[in-house]
């Protein structure tokens, strides 16, 4: 049967239904923080030495030349009684990281001691299996956990361990923060996005009681709460995500502390960025699969249960936002007559509001956590842009829901760090071998041409308003096409 324009209408307006019910989450999130109002207690300093439990800091690293003496030196630094701490490098690396670490440890003769600089033969189990090599080598009750990018400050342990003097906190996380979040347009966008979940959603969750995630880093483990979760596994790329939820359906109680920050770094290029987005959305499902029956089995109240379900299926909203973007010229072209009674006034509607819901929750982030009133109205000047390039990283996270639905497990793909010194080349290469790099980067050219011609057409018929909002759509997936082509270019030329 021919698809009329009125099939095209309806398709849309559910489209359209389908990404409010999304933004209704964020609105929900925004309002669960504000009556909740999060507080968290600071508790005592470090305590005594007599009383201090056995504490093992372990730090995941895989090539990270660029970071890891930074990371060496505030680690150093870190208070508690020295006889009760042990600091794990957890060592993968195949570069030049591994002789830097020899380095610096014959540079600090006194601290040295302290360090446990740890390889294996395989990287098996990525970095779920570095966590889980480096615990079965100590007896410490509890585990800090720095990836390489972190900077704590001495007092994280101090302020962070006082939590556990309730038997049943498993967890203790503190915020992420970002030192290079002014360092391009690129990281000021990545800020946003971010801010929106650890300064409001982690937030909300914690304050009302609900199920949140450990965040792989910047935070504190009991060992019997792993212990009885089952430890870490490498049966998704999100080893963070999946332990958190079996933790809790264990009975262990999170903490989520929001007014204590770790500083850390933003990827600088975007492949970087998109590679990370990627693991995490596809790390997402697989903990969805893996997770979500057992979750709405349990006998967690039902509240709990909803809340999880949102959390662990969030990941489908970027298949919805590209079959939606997909639609938009031909809805406009053909369709917009057929949209009449309900599809008429009910589709703008929701149009308008899952853009203010999405605006709303990044206009909180930056409120909640000290930011300016005049960075709030950039972000609202700027809202058209930051939601276009938010929706062209939506290809690159609508593979990762398909992989994630149909794959188990997978390498870990690391992050490249160390600010405007970064580069992806190896990275690009192993996107390029499997071509996924470049059938990306094609969907979003393809997308960005098609709504460019789109905004063309009805600038020419005189429609100003859609062909601004299909210019700006059109600018998302051009701009985040061509800033990928020229992070691959340096792949693309021969060799000299």
């Amino acid at each position: 049967m021919p698809v009329s324009s009125s099939h095209i209408a309806t398709l849309f307006f559910l489209l359209c239904l389908g990404m409010g019910v999304f933004a209704l989450h964020k609105v929900k999130m925004i309002v669960l923080y504000l009556r909740r109002r999060p507080t968290a207690p600071m508790g005592p300093t470090a305590p005594a030495v007599a009383t201090a439990p056995l504490l093992c800091v372990q730090c995941p690293v895989y090539n990270e030349p660029l970071v890891i003496d930074a990371l060496l030196d505030d680690v150093a630094r870190l208070r508690w009684p020295t006889d009760r701490l042990e600091i794990q490098l957890l060592d993968d690396s195949t570069d030049e990281t591994t002789t830097r670490i020899t380095a610096w440890l014959a540079r600090h003769p006194d601290t040295a001691p302290r360090f446990h600089h740890i390889r294996r033969a395989q990287r098996t189990g990525y970095k779920a299996g570095a966590l889980a090599h480096g615990m079965a080598l100590t007896d410490a009750e509890f585990f800090a956990i720095l990836d390489a990018d972190f900077r704590p400050a001495p007092d994280f342990l101090e302020r962070l361990m006082p939590h556990f003097a309730a038997p049943k906190v498993g967890l203790v996380q503190a915020r992420w923060e970002f030192n290079n979040r002014r360092a391009s347009l690129l990281t000021r966008f990545q800020a946003l996005f971010l801010d929106a979940h650890f300064v409001v959603e982690q937030a909300a969750r914690h304050a009302a009681g609900l199920f949140f995630n450990f965040n792989g880093t910047a935070g504190i483990w009991r060992r019997t709460a792993l212990e009885a979760a089952g430890g870490w596994t490498p049966d998704t790329v999100t080893e963070d995500l999946d332990v958190s939820y079996r933790a809790q359906l264990c009975g262990w109680q999170f903490v989520y502390r929001g007014d204590y920050t770790v500083p850390s770094e933003l990827p600088e290029n975007i492949t970087a960025f998109k590679s990370q987005q990627h693991r995490w959305t596809k790390g997402g499902i697989q903990v969805m699969r893996k997770q979500l029956p057992t979750i709405l089995r349990s006998a967690v109240p039902a509240r709990i249960k909803r809340e999880a379900a949102w959390h662990l299926l969030v990941g489908f909203i970027h298949p919805l936002l590209i079959a939606f973007t997909a639609l938009l010229v031909p809805y406009f072209l053909w369709a917009r007559p057929a949209s009449t009674g309900a599809l008429a006034w009910v589709q703008p509607v929701v149009f308008v509001f899952t853009f203010w819901a999405t605006i709303g929750i990044y206009l909180a982030a930056r409120q909640l956590r000290g930011g300016s009133w005049w960075e709030s109205w950039l972000i609202l000047l700027a809202a058209p842009l930051i939601l276009s390039f938010g929706l062209a990283m939506s290809i690159t996270n609508t593979v990762a829901v398909i992989e994630g639905l149909w794959q188990r497990g997978g390498e870990f793909v690391r992050t490249p760090k160390g600010g405007a010194q970064a580069r992806a080349g190896q990275l690009v290469r192993r996107l390029r071998s499997g071509a996924m790099f470049a059938f990306i980067t094609t969907l979003e050219f393809t997308f960005g041409a098609v709504l460019l011609g789109g905004a063309w057409h009805f600038a020419q018929q005189g429609t100003i308003t859609v062909a601004i909002m299909l210019g700006c759509k059109a600018a998302g997936f051009l701009v985040l096409a061509l800033c990928s082509l020229r992070d691959f270019w340096p792949e693309l030329r021969p060799a000299t």
